[in-house]
């Protein structure tokens, strides 16, 4: 049995994979009597755990370029009731689901396993290839083997209930493919397997990223509806989880779609203002250099002459100068040198005439450059919207000596385009319970001027939101309120009744940030 033969998913054919470092051909001999195989759908698996089925949770974090790593991590997802102590042993949770266990271990490893000094072990101690374990000092918690397997290759390693595994993808192809793990249980005699998984990851050759589009006041991300006159931020995220273009040089090269030209920087974030209504394309290209090895410098062979058949065939010794071509960009996905700052001469030797011989060399210069590419293109729709409101001014109310409730105007100013929506949102002082949610239609006006007139039912400290929204935008000012009516009523001998409102003046907010206040303090007086 080899190893191609117990893969679930059957091994892929025609691929140009080149050797994973550390890992080996799948045409290696797999040992079934100490690692017997399953297929899934085998009635075998039904009993090959104590207490229930083990699933094998397999993750990645693709996509990844080629040139970095790609991690895969597996997590043993153990039946109710079970867990893995330190010592990495399986036992049953105390008081789990009331129930009571006659033993404490599902398996004590720990107990069973006498020794095991320098490979020399009283348990089997080799993987499926014949190969043994590594030896180290936690070797006895170590009570799982874990056989990877992708591309016509495989790697094992034996840990604990979870297990890490990175591989470099420089040789690997671009695309789709597949990997597949099996998970051995340790046995004395033989190991036995207790879950299976697979799963695709994704190489690719070119940068994976995003962009995260936000604007102040914009109502709807997911939309792509913004707001013309505001600045809009694309903040792209580049998915480097190794760190592979930590070294690289990175430039960010935009066209907003509104005839006003590219834009080309080092900075991953960048800002634009839109002036014009309407429908626009937005492009984006981003550029790493990756330092890398330099392309062999390889001599143009010249021809030799041959000398007259009256004469002795001579050789003229030949010397050529090889430069790298670095004017030209290649295309993307492809090794580039850029530029050298020398040059080297091979001087080669013909034994016979007409005879051609090269000798590549490589270069050490400083300079050289693997490029990769990444694109990104999206459809955006600019659109008239509220650019910003501010309180400007807060009156009380004159009230009856029966009414109960304390009454405030609060007049609210705008910019941009007449907001439809006009929504009040009471909170107690720490902003964060709300206690009463007010909304109005605003009609049609020329000016934004709005008063909006608020009841509060009993003296105290508020937070009072105001938004103003229409179809694309949302704009917010908050404001601290302190009514204290006190018992002024019974104590005023003119009648006039005293409401004093301390405020800490009101400043726009972004909607997904907290209000932000300035302190000041004023009293109101009506009759």
């Amino acid at each position: 049995t080899g190893f191609q033969d117990v893969l679930e998913f059957g091994r892929r054919t025609g691929h140009e994979n080149r050797h994973i470092h550390g890992w080996s051909p799948d045409s290696s001999s797999w040992n079934d009597q100490l690692y017997p195989a399953w297929k899934s759908g085998d009635p075998r698996w039904e009993n090959c755990w104590r207490g229930g089925k083990v699933v094998a949770l397999l993750t990645s974090d693709s996509p990844a370029l080629i040139g970095s790593n790609v991690t895969f991590a597996v997590n043993l997802r153990f039946p109710r009731c079970q867990k893995e102590t330190e010592d990495g042993d399986i036992v049953y949770q105390r008081g789990c689901a009331n129930a009571s266990f006659s033993d404490q271990y599902v398996y004590n490893w720990t107990k069973w396993v006498p020794f095991c000094n320098e490979g020399n072990c009283s348990f089997s101690n080799k993987f499926p290839d014949g190969r043994p374990f590594p030896h180290h000092h936690d070797w006895r918690r170590h009570n799982f083997i874990y056989i990877f397997q992708t591309l016509g290759q495989y790697y094992q390693m034996t840990g604990r209930s979870s297990a890490v595994l990175s591989i470099n993808t420089t040789n690997i192809t671009a695309g789709a493919q597949m990997i597949e793990v099996t998970v051995f249980r340790r046995g004395y005699r033989r190991h036995y397997p207790v879950a299976k998984a697979s799963g695709l990851y994704i190489v690719t050759d070119q940068i994976p990223f995003y962009v995260n589009i936000t604007q102040k006041n914009d109502k709807n991300s997911s939309d792509h509806i913004y707001i013309k006159d505001s600045p809009i931020s694309f903040d792209v995220k580049i998915h480097d989880p190794s760190h592979y273009l930590n070294k690289s040089i990175l430039s960010f090269n935009w066209t907003y779609g509104d005839g006003s030209g590219s834009f080309v920087s080092n900075n991953p974030v960048s800002t634009h203002t839109y002036t014009l209504l309407g429908n626009f394309s937005l492009n984006l290209t981003i550029k790493a250099a990756i330092p890398g090895p330099c392309k062999p410098v390889t001599p143009t062979p010249l021809p030799t002459t041959k000398a007259p058949t009256t004469q002795m065939p001579t050789t003229t010794p030949h010397t050529t100068t090889n430069t790298t071509g670095n004017t030209t960009e290649v295309p993307p996905f492809e090794t580039e040198t850029f530029p050298l700052t020398t040059e080297e001469q091979n001087t080669t030797t013909h034994a016979i005439p007409t005879t051609h011989t090269t000798i590549p060399t490589t270069t050490s210069v400083p300079g050289c450059f693997i490029y990769r590419y990444g694109y990104y293109n999206t459809k955006i729709t600019v659109a008239d919207g509220i650019l910003g409101m501010n309180i400007i001014k807060m009156n009380t109310i004159q009230v009856s000596s029966q009414a109960e409730n304390s009454v405030i105007d609060f007049v609210v100013s705008c910019e941009g385009s007449m907001p439809t929506d006009a929504c009040t949102i009471v909170s107690d002082a720490s902003c964060m319970i709300p206690q009463n949610m007010v909304c109005d239609p605003i009609p049609a006006s020329d000016q934004c001027l709005l008063t909006l007139r608020r009841a509060f039912a009993e003296p105290g400290s508020y937070c009072v939101n105001i938004t103003l929204s229409d179809a694309a935008s949302l704009a917010l000012a908050s404001t601290l309120v302190y009514v204290d009516a006190g018992n002024t009523r019974s104590t005023s001998p003119s009648g006039m009744q005293q409401m004093k409102v301390a405020v800490r003046s009101a400043c726009t907010s972004d909607k997904s940030k907290m209000p932000c206040f300035m302190e000041t303090t004023m009293s109101m007086i009506h009759c």
